[in-house]
């Protein structure tokens, strides 16, 4: 590792403030996909990732979408001249650039314009910027229609006091947002927590009264009980009275026989239904509440908690519950029932053995507390080992391109054949301290039958029939393994046990509030204005981390259009979560319309809001079922709502039309396209409140000029809440919030705040526009 480049990297990607907040620094753990981290952040650890990799060609598509105009210009300039100077005695560096954002098209040496899947033009930019006819001075004006929305005042115009606002402008991250600084991302993704000791008698307990509150489990003994004595007492009827002194006759001894023969088997068939209904029961109910905890929990739970943990659990653990540990368990009741009546018999018969096993036992019982204290430990690793194969197997899946981008197969292979080591050992340290135990107890057992065998041999046939001494010899075999049996069951059921307990820790999940609360439910039209009201909003992500918004206060009035602006961790994306309680208020009250959101659940609340993620969510299925899961809506409102976002083309080009597939992620979709499939999706639900988070920033110019007027004109009496990097996105809005560090800086029409030179939405303006105005 070259520690100076190292450094040169980080700077020139902007990263060095993101380090500095961060908990552990650049040692920080990413969580899975990177959920943990900002927009901006991802691009720019990728971006960071390709600069130090000193390839000769360097592929980038689109990596400054996310981060504001200041930022933006910064990263472009530092990772050409990281890319173009910083290796420049080693090589030359061939950059290839796909990107949306024209401003930058003058610094490349060949620029090729694409349309439809075809190189339409080619050429420096100079001569094809020249050609009024060409596709690039097309899409140049619908860019230059988006410069002309923002125009400031003459007497502040940006472009001539460019030089004076350079000196002004810092082009580097301010504080890094909650979500991916100070909050979410100032802490390492947990450790897999484990109990440690005896599995508590309270996971034994719970387990057994989760079916009809163990209702049935005494009707189950009772069932093994009867059918334990019924079928001792048939045998040693037989042997009782097939003694010649007896004069029994055969259909006497037949016919008692059958019957206590026939009653035991009515006792074990309802044995084995009772328990196969209380095992279905309580599999179910404990995976019900394993999953409804984890539906219902927190986002920094998900933060912290990889998915291989929950599948581990929702596998692995899951079928060890419906089928090995409810037959296990029962088999051990049942087996200590038997072992009861053995020994009974066994007194009444031959007494004179019953020594030798006392003896036995109490060894056997020094050998499982000796062996259990290791056996439990490492059935608790072997749950734990388990997870990260299937974390690392699921990411390098996810990042394979990635993965074979930066020739890494090798490196991902012997990191998963170690983990796939770790596991196997464990597994193998688990197996050979159970075969230790059973070669001991089997020993023991196979001695001191050896000796039971041996008395009952001598003892004179005054003391004891020869029938009774064989079915003591029966009984003793038995005996025999049955003792071994238990004794090695009794340690397997604490080790199995283990997974009831890890199933349970994730029914303790804290969770959000709840999805409704009947005493405090708004009207069914609510909100019919729109009017949110901040009064000295406090947010934080955890009780021990800093404030990320500190005392917000404004109002935002029904109807009109709001831009959020603020550089890469003002706290844009932590007010939007807050309104829609993704994160509750440490201080201060949300209201809309009058009411305060904190009050009432949140499905009456997140069902009443719509919202345009930054990073498009589409779901395995169809084209109609990501956009009306619910099949609320007609074929033609879908198709009116595809038509404004510009998707029905490209929906029309599948003969499935509607039925179009999705694959998982909607890895078969661009960004842009998944963009605009959020965008049909809000539009078809028609609220009257609406947040855009981002909401086309993979989206080409031109495009976004079309989208954001569909907007504006679909939303003509909404509420509109939209957080963009882009200037021309808000410069229309009726009003403009501008955060930083967490504080309101500015807040009015952009009209006012452009007057003022000094403000700091001025500054984001001139910065865009001298990124942009660059022909």
């Amino acid at each position: 590792m070259s520690k100076e480049m190292y450094e040169d990297v980080l700077e020139g990607c902007a990263l060095n403030q993101d380090i500095e907040i961060w908990a552990d620094g650049d040692l920080t753990v990413v969580g899975e996909r990177g959920m943990n981290l900002s927009g901006g952040q991802k691009q720019r650890i990728q971006l960071a990732r390709a600069v130090y990799s000193n390839s000769d060609v360097y592929i980038l598509d689109d990596p400054f979408s996310a981060v504001d105009a200041h930022t933006g210009a910064h990263l472009f300039k530092a990772s050409i001249f990281l890319i173009f100077f910083f290796f420049l005695f080693i090589s030359h560096k061939t950059v290839i650039y796909a990107t949306h954002q024209l401003e930058f098209l003058d610094a490349a040496d060949l620029v090729l314009v694409m349309k439809d899947g075809v190189i339409v033009q080619s050429g420096e930019y100079k001569d094809l910027i020249a050609d009024p006819t060409g596709e690039l001075v097309r899409q140049m004006a619908a860019h230059i229609i988006s410069l002309d929305q923002v125009n400031p005042p003459q007497e502040d115009n940006p472009i001539a006091r460019e030089t004076s606002q350079l000196n002004q402008i810092e082009v580097t991250e301010e504080k890094l947002e909650g979500p991916s600084g100070t909050g979410r991302f100032s802490r390492k993704t947990q450790e897999e927590v484990s109990e440690t000791g005896r599995v508590k008698w309270s996971v034994y307990s719970t387990f057994i009264t989760s079916a009809y509150k163990g209702a049935l489990v005494p009707i189950i003994l009772l069932c093994q009980v009867l059918f334990q004595g019924l079928q001792m007492g048939s045998n040693y009827w037989i042997a009782w009275a097939t003694e010649k002194s007896r004069d029994v006759s055969r259909e006497k001894l037949i016919g008692i026989f059958v019957l206590l023969s026939g009653g035991s088997s009515i006792f074990i068939l309802g044995r084995a239904v009772l328990l196969a209904t209380i095992a279905v029961e309580t599999s179910q109910r404990l995976f019900f509440g394993m999953i409804s905890s984890v539906f219902r929990a927190t986002i920094s739970f998900f933060d912290a908690t990889p998915s291989s943990r929950i599948l581990s659990r929702s596998s692995t653990d899951q079928s060890t519950v419906d089928t090995d540990i409810p037959y296990r368990l029962a088999g051990l009741a049942f087996a200590l029932i038997q072992l009861l009546s053995i020994v009974v018999l066994m007194s009444q018969v031959a007494w004179q053995i019953f020594p030798i096993f006392l003896v036995i036992l109490g060894i056997s019982v020094w050998y499982q507390a000796y062996y259990i204290s290791t056996a439990r430990e490492l059935a608790r690793m072997v749950g734990i080992r388990k997870a990260p194969i299937l974390h690392h197997f699921s990411e390098s899946i996810t990042g394979a391109a990635t993965i074979r981008c930066f020739n890494q197969e090798e490196r991902f292979l012997m990191r998963s054949l170690s983990i796939i080591d770790d596991y196997s050992r464990i597994v193998f340290h688990n197996s050979g301290t159970m075969e230790w135990l059973c070669i001991r107890i089997n020993f023991l057992f196979n001695c001191g039958f050896f000796l039971v065998l041996i008395i009952l041999i001598n003892l004179p046939k005054s003391t004891i029939d020869p029938s009774l001494a064989g079915l003591a010899a029966t009984y003793g075999l038995n005996l025999n393994v049955l003792q071994a049996w238990i004794i090695w069951n009794l340690c397997n059921v604490e080790n199995k046990m283990i997974s009831v307990e890890r199933i349970l820790q994730f029914t303790n999940i804290p969770s959000e509030a709840p999805l409704v609360v009947e005493d405090c439910r708004p009207k069914p039209e609510w909100p019919l204005e729109g009017r949110i009201e901040l009064t000295g909003l406090d947010v934080r992500y955890s009780p021990s981390l800093p404030m990320v918004l500190k005392g917000i206060t404004c109002t935002f009035p029904g109807g009109k259009k709001i831009g959020v602006v603020g550089r890469t961790g003002s706290g844009k994306s932590t007010l939007i979560q807050a309104l829609f309680r993704v994160i509750e208020p440490s201080g201060g009250k949300i209201l809309i319309d009058g009411l305060d959101i904190s009050k009432i659940g949140l499905q009456d609340l997140r069902s009443r809001l719509g919202i345009i993620p930054q990073d498009p969510t589409l779901f395995q299925g169809t084209v109609r079922t990501n956009l009306d899961p619910l099949e609320k809506h007609e074929d033609q409102e879908i198709w009116e709502v595809l038509n404004k976002c510009r998707l029905a083309d490209i929906v029309k080009q599948d003969k499935r039309l509607l039925h179009a597939p999705v694959s998982e992620d909607g890895e078969n979709w661009s960004v842009g396209q998944r963009q605009l499939v959020c965008l049909a999706r809000v539009l078809l639900k028609k609220r009257r409140i609406l947040v855009l988070d981002e909401a086309t920033a993979s989206i080409d110019t031109e495009t976004d000029n079309i989208i954001q007027g569909t907007i504006r004109e679909e939303t003509s009496r909404c509420t509109v809440i939209t957080v963009a990097h882009r200037i021309p996105t808000v410069i229309d809005n009726d009003l403009i919030l501008v955060l930083d560090d967490g504080k309101v800086v500015e807040y009015d029409s952009p009209v006012k705040l452009l007057k003022d030179g000094s403000s700091s939405f001025s500054k984001l303006v001139v910065e865009f526009l001298r990124r942009s105005i660059q022909e």
